[in-house]
């Protein structure tokens, strides 16, 4: 099961690439495109804590997880979810994400591709629909059958990346990407399907949803309330009337929470300045960015980045 509790990060966040996976037995990969990994087969000691980064990450690749067993918390762009047994995360380039809880002897597999690396070919209005699935509801559970077929998939894929000698891993790990990614595609969408005969989407939250689309895509440039309202056609006003009904934050606190994020980011970034960040976040002077990140977190800049 999964929950949509509204949640924040109060703690720095990375960016998480596909380089930055160790490159030893634990990851079978196509450096720079594909990264699997997985503790199906290991043996838990009642007493091991599972290990994860406490802290946000934000992606900059395209991520699944499929949990076989157990349970694991996580928040994915803000929201909160809990994955059980039978359940797929599938998360997007850009996503800020952050794992909260694993439980001892949770089985799960993790799969983390370049979002060019695999597509749905031949089909862009199928591509286009996904994301829109995705955005929505990023948590889904699978059949028993499904969850079956996709693991059995994955793990041929795995021997074959760790095959030595084999020449062809890079056709071999899209084909099987692809077959996963549309038995995945169909689950999210006769779920969707269903939520929607059942509570039809209201022009309200629908508008609420493009408005998060948009801010996700230019916060860094654009905090002007009048800029995401030009954009999706309406008066300011409305748009931040909207956004409190659906979400009960306004626009403009959503687009400064994702302006802190970024912020946080770069500001625990090696041999990024506080002038830097400020100048890349487009505030007019290091001064004015300095109160804006005290007003939101309770830090100058310098003493988050002293952290």
């Amino acid at each position: 099961m999964h929950t949509t509790k509204k949640s924040s990060f109060p703690n720095p966040i990375i960016k998480a690439d596909l380089l930055h996976f160790p490159t030893d037995e634990r990851f079978a990969q196509i450096p720079g495109k594909l990264v699997l990994t997985d503790n199906l087969n290991e043996e838990w000691d009642k007493n091991d804590e599972p290990q994860h980064p406490e802290f946000p990450v934000q992606m900059t690749m395209a991520v699944n997880i499929f949990c076989q067993s157990g349970e694991m918390a996580m928040d994915i762009d803000l929201n909160e979810f809990r994955l059980t047994e039978g359940h797929i995360a599938f998360i997007l380039p850009g996503s800020f994400v952050r794992m909260k809880h694993v439980e001892k002897g949770t089985k799960y597999v993790f799969m983390a591709f370049a979002s060019d690396f695999v597509k749905l070919v031949g089909d862009v209005k199928m591509s286009i629909e996904f994301g829109r699935i995705i955005k929505e509801q990023p948590v889904h559970h699978l059949t028993h059958t499904a969850l079956e077929e996709s693991l059995n998939i994955y793990q041929a894929l795995k021997k074959k990346l760790i095959q030595k000698d084999y020449h062809f891993k890079e056709s071999v790990a899209k084909a099987y990407l692809q077959i996963i990614q549309c038995n995945v595609f169909q689950v999210f969408a006769q779920a969707l399907k269903q939520k929607d005969e059942q509570h039809p989407t209201s022009r309200k939250k629908e508008l609420f949803m493009h408005f998060m689309e948009a801010v996700k895509e230019h916060y860094i440039d654009y905090r002007n309330m009048t800029y995401y309202a030009d954009q999706l056609c309406v008066s300011p006003k409305y748009l931040s009337s909207v956004v409190h009904t659906v979400s009960g934050k306004y626009a403009t606190e959503w687009i400064n929470q994702y302006v802190i994020l970024e912020a946080k980011a770069m500001l625990k970034t090696e041999g990024t300045s506080i002038k830097d960040v400020s100048n890349k976040l487009h505030f007019a002077n290091q001064s004015f960015f300095a109160k804006f990140f005290k007003q939101h977190t309770g830090y100058t800049p310098k003493e988050y980045k002293e952290l």
